[in-house]
């Protein structure tokens, strides 16, 4: 079972539109992100927090519909 790390990437990289996109948006290669989605390593807090944030948001504007 993957770690909340890369539970939490993978929902983000859904709500942007991929992986490319996510890599994108957090201003990493997608050879970082592919190892912090694998669970491989754990990303550094300051990603894990940005992809916290975008789940969240996703979130609140679901709660809202």
């Amino acid at each position: 079972m993957p770690n909340v790390h890369a539970r939490t990437l993978r929902r983000a990289s859904d709500i942007v539109g991929g992986d490319a996109a996510l890599a994108a948006w957090l201003h990493v290669t997608p050879s970082h992100l592919a190892l912090w989605l694998s669970g491989a390593e754990a990303p550094p807090m300051e990603m894990f927090l940005k992809a916290v944030d975008v789940v969240t948001d996703n979130s609140v504007r679901e709660t809202d519909r």
